[in-house]
């Protein structure tokens, strides 16, 4: 009993780490338009022209062929302008700067010298340039990529007063652009307007400009394009990035938790005799507590994502109590894993901040549920490697291993995004997720191999 009370104190401990390692400051948004505005300010600087910008307007006009077309214009004081319409060699060394050194687009790499053009009309500076590889082709759509980073996550300053996306002629936009926007009110400044297959942000008057996702992917097509249709195309476009994802950011913390598994079996295995009845109890305790402690660290603004551990110690713990009879063979204890997941679902969407869990949906549901299957699973998996000597074949300990290592990958699998890249704070999270799965697996497989043998 003092040796399981006393995992549960390290598993706790190890909960406050990895809070305290999920503090870390995500990545900062680029701007959406590297050639318009301040941006452009700096940069003409940088070549000699002292500019002040005080309009912009971006159009990007998509081709068939995969590329685009973009027109930048900025309405500067007179001075500027009169310098840059005096000395055209001027003027196209800030083009260039603007559009082939990273500046002009998202991905100024992709930008052809060859292709950059500059004209001053009376106060307005108007650059054009290509974006090679700006869309792609997939089940007949066009799937527009250019607000699309496919690096490291941290969204898009709409730095630009006005933004607009083309789509090829004789498409429309088939999918929803809203979804990008961090704004719960259609109207709301930042929401995208959009006229067939023209797409405009217009940007509110403040400093820093409106945030916009970092997961915009236009898609265009013909108007009666189904909705499953354009979601599947762009599940096309961002499935090789997802595959890299789940390389980098799930496969490396699944080995560790398989290899941390190993370990929890010999625990198991050494903690299997014992009173049920004490244990069962205090479990469903600790479960109590730490629901109404997340409960008063949400209130507090603190972190409490670990109320949904705390409703599977719960549901786990007052099963063993009152139905011991339900966590007797693997098979039943599964049964209670999927309660016990569900309930951690629903706790957790509860618990945690609308903005965390997109409002308390189903979908967040599901996903929260996903994410604590790796614990959930703990009696099945006591039961499975550590059950009665009869019943502990191999085949068993490695169905039993195998399936919470599969458990744990899936639950990986959620976590990390479908369509950009995590940043790199990501991976040190689901590894301490792992190594918390693992310490809150041991109580619970303890318990279920304890009420087993004391029924028989």
């Amino acid at each position: 009993m003092k040796r399981v009370a006393g995992r549960t104190l390290v598993f706790l401990a190890v909960v406050a780490l990895a809070v305290a390692g999920t503090a870390m400051a995500s990545p900062s948004p680029d701007n959406v338009c590297g050639a318009c505005g301040d941006v452009f300010e700096d940069v003409a600087s940088e070549q000699g022209v002292p500019v002040e910008v005080t309009h912009s307007t971006a159009t990007v006009y998509v081709h068939e062929n995969g590329s685009a077309t973009w027109v930048v214009t900025n309405r500067v004081n007179e001075s500027a302008a009169d310098q840059l319409a005096a000395s055209p060699a001027a003027l196209h060394r800030v083009a260039r700067a603007t559009t082939t050194e990273g500046y002009g687009h998202p991905a100024g790499t992709r930008v052809p010298r060859t292709s950059v053009t500059a004209s001053v009309d009376g106060r307005n500076v108007t650059f054009q340039f290509r974006e090679r590889d700006a869309s792609e082709s997939r089940l007949g759509l066009t799937v527009a990529g250019t607000l699309h980073r496919g690096s490291v996550m941290g969204g898009w300053l709409l730095n630009a007063d006005r933004f607009t996306v083309v789509g090829p002629p004789g498409t429309e936009l088939v999918n929803e652009p809203n979804e990008t926007i961090h704004a719960d009110d259609a109207d709301a400044p930042g929401v995208p307007d959009v006229d067939g297959r023209r797409v405009t942000w217009t940007g509110p008057e403040t400093d820093w400009g409106q945030f916009v996702s970092e997961n915009v992917y236009l898609v265009y097509g013909p108007p009666d394009t189904s909705e499953y249709h354009a979601d599947g195309a762009v599940a096309l476009a961002t499935a090789p990035l997802w595959l890299e994802n789940v390389k980098w950011y799930v496969l490396p913390p699944t080995a560790i938790y398989g290899a941390l598994l190993l370990g929890a079996v010999a625990a198991v295995r050494r903690a299997e005799s014992g009173d049920s009845d004490r244990l069962a109890p205090l479990l469903a305790g600790l479960g109590l507590v730490g629901i109404v402690a997340a409960v008063l660290a949400q209130h507090l603004h603190e972190p409490a994502w670990y109320g949904g551990l705390a409703a599977i110690y719960l549901v786990t713990g007052l099963v063993a109590w009152r139905r011991p009879d339900r966590l007797v063979s693997v098979r039943d204890a599964l049964g209670v894993a999927v309660v016990a997941a569900l309930g951690a679902g629903v706790v957790a969407t509860t618990i945690e901040p609308a903005a965390w869990t997109n409002g308390s949906s189903a979908r967040t549901v599901l996903e929260q549920t996903a994410y604590h299957l790796p614990v959930a699973v703990a009696p099945a998996f006591g039961l499975a490697v550590a059950g009665p000597r009869s019943a502990r074949t191999a085949r068993a300990v490695a169905y039993g291993y195998l399936g919470s290592v599969f458990t744990f990958f899936l639950a990986a699998v959620v976590r990390v995004p479908v369509a950009t890249r995590p940043f790199g704070p990501l991976i040190l999270m689901i590894v301490a997720g792992a190594v918390v799965s693992v310490l809150a697996t041991v109580p619970l497989a303890v318990l279920a191999v304890r009420v087993q043998s004391g029924r028989e």
